[in-house]
């Protein structure tokens, strides 16, 4: 085979694998909904504050980025939320149950002894995450866990 003709030929090869390559990558139309206005950090994602457009979502894409309504309804943005562009799913939460700076009430709990105090959280939260607090009194940082009530658990069992 000449050099011109293994030329073309490779050339020939290239363009079809890369017409296979976007044939495999193509990905459904879908609706998604998109904010149609900014929504900003800390606001809650109203379902009127939203539209829905079509995209080309990648197969890889389904399990990162908001698909449905009810997958974002009542929670609130971690980042501000463009209008018209998808919504990453890491880009929304649920409501802090603990507020940064907020004196909260904490509990202890072993062996049916129950010992109650307050504390600053350092950082919000939610349900079953863990923060670092700080004791007012005595300034030292621990670890708690957010509990469903606005409440924070101290070791314990």
């Amino acid at each position: 085979m000449t050099y011109p003709k293994r030329r073309a030929c490779i050339a020939a090869i290239a363009i079809a694998a890369c017409f296979v390559a976007s044939a495999a990558a193509r990905a459904d139309m879908r609706d998604i909904p998109v904010p149609q206005v900014v929504i900003y950090a800390g606001d809650q994602i109203l379902q009127a504050s939203l539209v829905e457009k079509s995209f080309s979502v990648p197969e890889g894409a389904l399990k990162t980025y908001v698909l449905e309504r009810q997958q974002i309804e009542g929670k609130y943005a971690r980042r501000t939320l463009l209008p018209g562009k998808p919504i990453a799913l890491s880009y929304v939460k649920q409501r802090d149950s603990v507020i940064q700076g907020v004196l909260t009430k904490a509990t202890f709990e072993k062996n049916g002894l129950v010992i109650t105090t307050y504390l600053v959280p350092l950082q919000s939260g939610t349900a079953g995450q863990l923060v670092d607090a700080r004791n007012a009194e005595y300034g030292t940082i621990i670890k708690a866990l957010v509990k469903p009530d606005g409440t924070l658990q101290i070791g314990g069992s």
